[in-house]
């Protein structure tokens, strides 16, 4: 099988995978996994303005507003224009947010447990390997093509 059609097949199975990892994650952890993220972020980071967030959780800054509008709503942050820049808008967790988060935290944690079974330490370094190259090379490959637009 030619290299080209070999690399097309595991880009598709990746991009497979990775849809297959987000179902599962939002089925057992409960949460899709870009709500997730900014739940995660907001309780490893603590409060933050939604510029912060976006690129922390690699979001779009829209996709990001319409989380948070939808999170805000089930009461689980707060958003306030920031003190010292009123062009920005900062988020933070509440209680009832942090209840959430505690309470997902055990799940997530079983979830990629199951998930990484039957790989050594040698196939998860290998795996972070090859997925940064990856990384690298699509980020080098989006740079190339904006340059040519």
């Amino acid at each position: 099988m030619p290299k080209q059609q070999h690399g097309l097949q595991v880009i598709q199975h990746m991009g497979q995978t990775y849809r297959v990892m987000q179902s599962a994650f939002s089925s057992k952890v409960g949460h899709a996994l870009p709500r997730w993220r900014i739940l995660l972020a907001l309780h490893e980071n603590g409060p933050c303005s939604q510029k912060h967030l976006a690129e922390r959780c690699r979001l779009d800054p829209a996709s990001l507003t319409r989380q948070l509008q939808a999170m805000e709503k089930l009461g689980w942050i707060a958003r306030a224009v920031d003190a010292q820049d009123n062009r920005l808008t900062n988020a933070s967790l509440t209680p009832a947010g942090q209840a959430v988060v505690n309470q997902a935290l055990p799940k997530r944690a079983a979830f990629f447990e199951e998930s990484l079974k039957g790989l050594s330490a040698a196939d998860i370094d290998t795996l972070n390997r090859v997925l940064s190259v990856l990384e690298e090379n699509f980020l080098h490959a989006a740079g190339d093509r904006q340059k040519a637009a």
